[in-house]
């Protein structure tokens, strides 16, 4: 009976906080364009909590389900990664990678949510 009331619970925690990343986004945050169709938003871990990413707000990232996990380059595929810049995580300025054969490279970096250096 614990162990369900804990289970009920985190699951609470969660959902409130995927809720909150997907207000405060509002849609996908990868900063390039791709077969982003707008449709379903994901709320996604930037540090894994298996890893020991927090489940809040500060650790999830609205993307659609092609960059996430279904597209040939996506966060689940380790292709793509996104870092956070400040210690406010994903409510400040995060940086994206990608993957080729040559290792990572920096795709665009924020200055805050949506706003990106210039190149």
């Amino acid at each position: 009976m614990e162990r369900e009331q804990a289970t009920a619970e985190a699951l609470t925690i969660e959902r409130k906080a995927k809720a909150a990343a997907k207000k405060r986004d509002g849609r996908c945050r990868w900063p390039v364009a791709h077969k982003c169709r707008g449709g379903q938003l994901e709320a996604a871990h930037i540090v894994d909590a298996s890893l020991g990413g927090a489940m809040d707000a500060k650790n999830l990232v609205t993307l659609c389900p092609w960059i996430h996990r279904r597209g040939p380059e996506s966060i689940h595929g380790k292709q793509l990664q996104i870092v956070c810049d400040t210690e406010r995580g994903a409510d400040g300025p995060l940086s994206f990678f990608m993957r080729d054969e040559r290792g990572w490279f920096m795709v665009k970096r924020e200055v805050a949510p949506f706003r990106y250096e210039k190149d």
